[in-house]
This record gives structure tokens, C-alpha cells and sequence, in this order.
């Protein structure tokens, strides 16, 4: 009796994968339980109306200026040779680089924002020749940059030791009767437009830097600190008395850069909100009536791992919404963690998956780009302690580095060792193009989610991820100008991962059959379908 029933079920599994074709039921499907009994149909239909601008990372420039110096073992050649090595590969198209005032104006140039008197600025500094590395490896590989000045800093720390502990003069009147942390805002708007504009001009006209394409000014200036109140004002009732500053400096910095002839050479990405003031974006709109922003940005750490699509998508479509008629972009995004540098399971398979599920979403809702925050694990000041690391990156910082965590340190192999999700968002910079246009796939479940993409050559994309614990079968059709043809096909798979930090590389070829792609969409795992 068992060996007839055994016989019945080969039988069984023979026709399913006669009917879907050998490819659905090959050996990386059968280390799942059987073959399912029915499948979903998806359809692809209307677009966004949104392409992508950019899929992003934070780089931000401290690996020579602040790791290096630390004499902890890390070399100049490691940056040749591991950063941008990887970064070549993984075709990455903007970055988000962290700047501060004082590494170029560490004291005032004098006291007319007019007029720069540029023999006092130290554009040689050596924390700006480390920015100089991070915009040579943009300029050379045609990666956009996006200039953000964090703030004021509240206690200085160059390396040359110009003005050590003391508060940058751009900080504002609150900096001087309470300890706002480590960055401040500014009530000195004409001097702080002088400061970044000049910057940004040198840059562009003296170092011929055409990467940097955007300028953020202040990150996440809705942040609050207790006793101080936000970063920078903006439409907030309770704000213990103190004016809106934000806008007040926008268009300060407006005027600047059009002075200076370079508004024309960069846009303005605006608000660079966190997710806890959700009006921030609608406060600025309001008040930029002179068409100061050219997009906005937030940014959003508040999702869990097992949050639905739904959540996701009206999450985005709220900030679109707010951002009156200008695009919307995910300036910075990850997950819930603990403290400024950790996020629980950096290390695990599944934060791939749920890495580009939370990134389709935002893109299915209309968001113009996501950038994740990080790229590389790094620390951003030479004497902070391990726990002040930076543990987000795509990949680690040297073994050596982890020793204060055992657990974590047991598992590291060598140095820069890269995480999953490091496979994972490859698949998207490297595929989701500037410029691709974006239809969302309704695939039946608040955890899987999917995106087709049609490129500038009128080549199509798709990308799904699935979640959840069960496979599914996949019935896509496209019928629209030019989707049938031969697809490769890249699989993101637990155990089944490259070596090292090489890329996932296609393994098998499915060809349209009237408009129809059949696959399936194993569990926990992203599959990338790309037109040849």
C-alpha cells in the first residue's frame, strides 16, 4: 500500500511539473515539501507615474579621517581594494555624505557673509581629504551625491586640533545655556549659508566635482532633545517659545546659492524628517512659498520586520501626500534597533528579504528612491568606543574590531566581511535603474511584495520578495509593449549565497509564453527577473 501511494504521488508531482515546466520543480525546489496544488495570477497594470531618481546608500567620509587614524589596523589599501572594489560591482547610484561646518570653517571668516574670504577656509583639512575620497569615487563611477550638513557641532575635534572643545560658531543662542548632544542648530542663517554654499561652490567649480547633484541642510532637524527642543523649528506648537528656524535658514540658503550661481547645479532635498513628526514635510511646504525645495526626504527606522505591505505603502503615500506636488524620497531607511549604531538581526539571512520587501514598498507607493543607511560598518570618531561603531553596513568593519562582542566575533570569518543583506541590496542597485519606471505587483499577501520595472531601453525588471514561510507559485502576465522575451534569473537563497563578496549571479533562463512568466517564489527568499 505505501509503495502504490508512493507511486501515486511521483506520478502526481510528474504531471505538476510537466505543466509548469521543469524549472518549477527542480532540485532547489524540491528541498521544500512538495510541489504546491495551485497558483496565483498577477498582473501587471498601471505604473506609478514616479520613476526612480536613485537606490542609495549613506557613505559617509570618515573611513580615512577616523578609522585609519585609529591605528587599529585598517590601511589605505583597504579602501583601493575592499571599499571600492565593492562598490564598483554593486553599481550604487547616489550617495548620502555626511558634512560638518567646521571641517572647512572652523572659525569665523570674518563677519560679512557677503563676502568669503576664502584664505581662512580650510578646504585642506584632513577631514576633507577624506571627503575628497568618497566624491573621487563617485565622480569615477557616475554615482550622484547628495551633500548633507549634519548641524553645529557643540564641542570640536579636528584632527589639527584648531579650536579643541570648542562650540563652532554657527551654533544657535539655546547651545550656550543647555548641552544639546553633540549637534546644534543655528540662528545665524546668512553666515550658514555662506558657510555651505561656499563649500559647495569650491567643490564644484574649483575641485570639479560634477557628482554632487543635491544638498540637504541639517539631518533630521525635527529630532528632539530634551531641554533644547527640535534641531531646527518648524510648525511645531510647542516650541517653548522659540520660532520656526528651519524655513528661515532654507531660504537664507536659498538666496546664497543663487548669489554664488550655483542653485542651478544642485537641488534642494528637503525636510530630511525623522518618522516620529510626521507633519514636518506639510510645515515646509507651507512655508516655502518661493519654491525653495525641489523634493523632500524622510527617513524611517520604525517597522519591524514582520510589518505589513499595507503599513509600508500608506506610510509613503502620507509623505507624498505632504510633500505639495514635489517628489518624495526615503533619504534614509533599516529597522528598529537599539541605541544610534545597532539593529537587531544586522547579521541574519532573513533581513535581506525583508530589506528589499520594505524597499518595494516604498517604490510601489510612489517614493522617487530609497537610500539605505549604511554602506560599511565604520566608526565615526577616532576615540569612540566600540559600542559608538556604526554596526549597519552591507558589511563589518576588521575582525579585530568586534573582540568586545564574543558572540559576534566568533562568527566573523575575516575582515570587512560582508552580511547578507549585502547580496540582497546588490540586486537592487545593480537592476532598479535611474530612470525605470515602476509597477506594483499585487501578489496576494501583506508579506510579499513585488515590483516591475521597465528601464529607459524598454527593458523589463521584475522583482519579488516573499517574506513568509510558505513558496508560491507565480502566474505573472504583462501584456504591455515589448515583455515577452528571455529573462535571467538571480535567486537570493538561504544556503545558497556566494562566497566571499561576490555577486549573485544568474542560474537559469525562463522565456515568456504569450505574455506569461510562471515561477516560483520560494519561501523567505527574493527572486530578480531580468530581460536580456
Amino acid at each position: 500500500m505505501a509503495m502504490k501511494m508512493k507511486h501515486i504521488s511521483k506520478t502526481l508531482l510528474s504531471i505538476v511539473c510537466t505543466l509548469w515546466g521543469m524549472s518549477a520543480c527542480s532540485d532547489d525546489y524540491n528541498k521544500y515539501d512538495d510541489c504546491p496544488t495551485c497558483d496565483y495570477s498577477v498582473t501587471v497594470g498601471s505604473l506609478t507615474g514616479t520613476p526612480v531618481r536613485a537606490i542609495g546608500v549613506e557613505m559617509d567620509p570618515h573611513f580615512f579621517s577616523q578609522n585609519i587614524t585609529r591605528n587599529d589596523g585598517s590601511k589605505a589599501e583597504d579602501w583601493e581594494n575592499i571599499v571600492v572594489q565593492r562598490v564598483k560591482k554593486m553599481k550604487i547610484q547616489q550617495f548620502r555624505i555626511m558634512m560638518q561646518p567646521q571641517w572647512w570653517e572652523p572659525s569665523n571668516d570674518n563677519n560679512d557673509p557677503n563676502v568669503a574670504d576664502m584664505s581662512k577656509f580650510t578646504f585642506d583639512s584632513e577631514e576633507m581629504q577624506s571627503v575628497y575620497k568618497v566624491l573621487d569615487l563617485a565622480q569615477e563611477n557616475n554615482i550622484g551625491v547628495t551633500l548633507v550638513v549634519w548641524g553645529c557641532i557643540t564641542n570640536i575635534d579636528l584632527l589639527s586640533g584648531i579650536n579643541s572643545g570648542q562650540m563652532h560658531f554657527l551654533c544657535d543662542a539655546r547651545s550656550h545655556n543647555v548641552n544639546p548632544g553633540w549637534i546644534a542648530g543655528t540662528d545665524n542663517y546668512e553666515e550658514f549659508a555662506e558657510n555651505f554654499s561656499t563649500m559647495v561652490k569650491y567643490l564644484i567649480e574649483e575641485k570639479h566635482y560634477t557628482c554632487i547633484n543635491q544638498i540637504t541642510p541639517f539631518n533630521e532637524p525635527d529630532s528632539h532633545i530634551a531641554g533644547y527642543g527640535r534641531i531646527m523649528w518648524q510648525g511645531d506648537f510647542e516650541t517653548m517659545g522659540w520660532p520656526d528656524t528651519y524655513a528661515p535658514m532654507v531660504k537664507a540658503l536659498d538666496a546664497k546659492f543663487k548669489a554664488d550661481g550655483i542653485r542651478n547645479k544642485v537641488h534642494f532635498n528637503l525636510s530630511d524628517n525623522t518618522d516620529g513628526t510626521p507633519g514636518y514635510i506639510a510645515a515646509c511646504v507651507s512655508a516655502f512659498t518661493n519654491n525653495e525645495a525641489d523634493l523632500y526626504n524622510s527617513h524611517v527606522y520604525k517597522f519591524d520586520y514582520d510589518t505589513p505591505n499595507s503599513t509600508l505603502v500608506n506610510w509613503e503615500r502620507q509623505n507624498i501626500a505632504s510633500s505639495g506636488g514635489k517628489k518624495h524620497f526615503v533619504g534614509e531607511f533599516g529597522f528598529p534597533g537599539y541605541g544610534s549604531a545597532r539593529q537587531y538581526g544586522i547579521d541574519t539571512y532573513i533581513r535581506g528579504v525583508q530589506l528589499i520587501r520594505v524597499a518595494l514598498n516604498y517604490l510601489n507607493a510612489g517614493a522617487c528612491g530609497v537610500s539605505y543607511w549604511s554602506l560599511i560598518d565604520q566608526y565615526y570618531n577616532r576615540n569612540a568606543s566600540y559600542s559608538e561603531m556604526q554596526q549597519l553596513g552591507l558589511w563589518k568593519y576588521l575582525k579585530s574590531a568586534y573582540t568586545a562582542d564574543p558572540d559576534v566575533y566568533a562568527k566573523i570569518k575575516e575582515d570587512y566581511e560582508v552580511r547578507p543583506q549585502y547580496y540582497a541590496y546588490s540586486l537592487l542597485t545593480r537592476f532598479v535603474r535611474q530612470g525605470d519606471e515602476v509597477y506594483p505587483l499585487d501578489l496576494g499577501d501583506e508579506l510579499i511584495a513585488g515590483s516591475a520595472f521597465l528601464n529607459t531601453e524598454g527593458k523589463w525588471t521584475y522583482v519579488l520578495s516573499n517574506g513568509t514561510d510558505k513558496d508560491k507559485m507565480i502566474q505573472l502576465e504583462n501584456d504591455k509593449k515589448g515583455a515577452n522575451g528571455e529573462y535571467n534569473v538571480y535567486k537570493y537563497m538561504e544556503g545558497r549565497l556566494p562566497e566571499g563578496d561576490n555577486l549573485i549571479e544568474a542560474t537559469e533562463t525562463i522565456t515568456t509564453q504569450e505574455n506569461n512568466l510562471k515561477l516560483k517564489l520560494s519561501r523567505s527568499s527574493i527572486r530578480v527577473l531580468v530581460q536580456k
